[in-house]
């Protein structure tokens, strides 16, 4: 199957042959101020939602979604930032800063946003009237990844990255890796005309081939493979897999007055951000490194009497491209909460006096799989495998807990002295603070003292903020490179905002009315 001709292919017969016009919501028309006829309503229409219910709204009101956010929702690049180029407080330990480009990024379910892609059908005859019926269709979507191969010079391809990020990279001699400077110049190409004008020089210098891939299903699995290539010599036959799309119910609530708007026939699939799909060779289905873009059809059946004729299909233009944001995606994570409360030790050590009750977490050792050493008071030594039979061990649930936290206090300050990232310590607060440490942190400061002019009283307190007892006597000598006059920035890091932060809830997009109210049909 081919896309993007936005026509359609097969037979028919009757008054039901033409094929159909795969075009953006009458909704998004009006918002956009253009109609079924401009270019831009060529578009399969991507709606963003902060639920996982979202389905449920999607049908009560399509018109209902998320507007988009020109900052978080689209893919950026972390480039380095010099020490001399950054902020006071927080920023002084920010390393690096987000370069955003144009293209968009979709997150996934565990950020808590969810997406759609909807469409409204047309007949493509003369003045692209509505279709009466559904019947016989079937409407769904392809998901395509765009493949890009840049060739060009190594010092050709940094210096238009450079040129892409001259504001935020003033003064780096260094600039992006080279992986780096192929996606941000990959990103800002799908979006390239000013670009491409004032680099010229440069861009004639840069060979790039794109391909769009589509994803193959069969008894062998999943590959990726240019569209319209035949399997692989010894591959059994497969077909490009399809996501289906569903009618959304006719409504009665577009109109703020008058009656209702004919029936439209409306489309919608579930976009999928995220799958645990692998190719035949072990290569993950769907990653944060490509551009993928929707592609939706429309195929409807043969007419009685001519089930010989292969099915009519039509195709959208191509949807939006975009990237899929990592699991650990910063920007996403911060969208969803998680709360833990640590177990109540006293109440555990009650629970110790009582007989063992059924619960718990039972440990099987296999034979030859039972580890055995001597703790040495934190340093095991006389380690040996052993058993002949297996050993079943159960465990309170709430000692892992204990245990693992314990080893997440311990190595956090570790991990910041021997990597130097001090940024880490921003990315934690404790509430509430103790006030009495609060205030002498903020007097010693103030009075333009350092940390070398700490006293117990302020290392206690500093300590207290840290979250590790002992971590200022070692940003006082000195280590890991920590810089005395810095300790005023650290504070400011790592003091716990006040109000506590809120989520603040994405934007929904305006209302709009259908503009066939009051026509009646």
């Amino acid at each position: 199957m081919n896309a993007g001709t936005g026509r359609g292919t097969g037979a028919g017969t009757g008054a039901a042959d033409h094929g159909f016009r795969i075009l953006a919501p009458w909704y998004v028309c009006e918002r956009g101020r253009f109609d079924r006829f401009a270019p831009a309503a060529l578009t399969p229409a991507l709606q963003k939602y902060a639920s996982a219910e979202f389905v449920h709204a999607l049908v009560a009101d399509p018109r209902a979604s998320l507007a988009f956010d020109p900052v978080e929702d689209v893919w950026s690049c972390p480039l380095p930032v010099p020490p001399e180029q950054r902020g006071p407080g927080r920023a002084r330990f920010a390393t690096h800063r987000l370069y955003r480009t144009k293209l968009r990024k979709l997150y996934q379910p565990s950020h808590e946003r969810f997406y759609a892609v909807v469409v409204e059908l047309f007949c493509d005859r003369p003045g692209w009237p509505r279709p009466q019926s559904a019947e016989g269709l079937e409407v769904g979507f392809v998901m395509r990844r765009r493949r890009v191969d840049i060739d060009c010079p190594p010092k050709v391809l940094r210096r238009l990255a450079l040129r892409l990020t001259t504001g935020l990279l003033a003064g780096v001699d260094a600039g992006p890796s080279l992986s780096e400077a192929r996606d941000l110049l990959w990103a800002d190409l799908a979006h390239r005309r000013a670009f491409e004008a004032e680099n010229r020089d440069l861009l004639d210098q840069v060979a790039v081939a794109t391909e769009t891939q589509a994803w193959m299903v069969g008894p062998a699995g999943g590959q990726w493979r240019k569209v319209g290539d035949p399997p692989p010599a010894g591959r059994p036959a497969d077909r490009e897999q399809e996501l289906p799309m569903w009618r959304l119910p006719a409504r009665s609530g577009d109109c703020t007055q008058g009656p209702p708007p004919p029936e439209r026939s409306l489309w919608f699939g579930v976009v999928p951000t995220s799958s645990g799909d692998h190719d035949d060779r072990g290569a993950p289905k769907l990653d944060d490194q490509s551009v993928y873009e929707l592609h939706c059809f429309v195929r409807r059946a043969p007419a009685p009497g001519h089930e010989h004729c292969p099915p009519q299909v039509s195709w959208s233009e191509s949807g939006e491209p975009f990237r899929l944001a990592p699991f650990y995606d910063p920007e996403g994570t911060r969208n969803r909460r998680t709360s833990i409360t640590l177990p109540d030790l006293r109440a555990l050590a009650a629970r110790a006096g009582e007989p063992p009750g059924p619960g718990g977490v039972a440990i099987t050792s296999p034979p030859g799989s039972q580890l055995s050493f001597d703790p040495g008071g934190g340093t095991p030594s006389g380690g040996s495998v052993t058993g002949r039979t297996p050993r079943i061990c159960t465990f309170a649930l709430e000692i892992f807990m204990i245990v693992a936290f314990f080893l997440f206090s311990m190595f956090l300050p570790i991990v910041v002295f021997l990597f130097q990232l001090w940024w880490l310590l921003a990315l934690r607060f404790c509430l509430p603070p103790s006030a009495t440490a609060m205030a002498t942190l903020k007097a010693h400061f103030d009075a333009g003292l350092t940390l070398a002019d700490m006293g117990a009283a302020e290392r206690e307190a500093f300590d207290g903020l840290l979250g590790a007892q002992g971590a200022t006597a070692r940003l006082q000598a000195g280590e890991g490179g920590f810089r005395d006059e810095d300790g005023k920035d650290l504070f400011e890091a790592v003091t716990p905002p006040d109000p506590a932060p809120v989520p603040v809830p994405p934007q929904p997009l305006p209302p709009v009315d259908d503009p066939l109210c009051g026509s009646g049909g």
